[in-house]
């Protein structure tokens, strides 16, 4: 039988990660875009948006630019 987690707690960079991801996804723009406007290919931004926690901060700042998401709301994404 599988386990069930019965307890909610997020990761801690998770709602960031949902954030980043969900916003590419309602403009349309791929991995490519957003490897490019970081300045990497898109299988790092693809794995720098799976985890967000090993974003720097001039990257995170970048693709925020990008998918026009306002710093307030990535500053409440962010747990520690």
């Amino acid at each position: 039988m599988p386990r069930t987690n019965l307890c909610k707690r997020q990761k801690p960079h998770e709602q960031l990660g949902r954030l980043l991801a969900g916003a590419a996804w309602d403009r349309k723009i791929g991995m490519e875009e957003l490897g490019a406007a970081i300045g990497r290919n898109r299988n790092t931004a693809s794995a720098r948006i799976r985890d967000p926690g090993s974003l720097t901060v001039s990257e995170l700042v970048k693709l925020g630019r990008k998918l026009e998401i306002p710093i307030d709301e990535l500053r409440a994404a962010i747990r520690y």
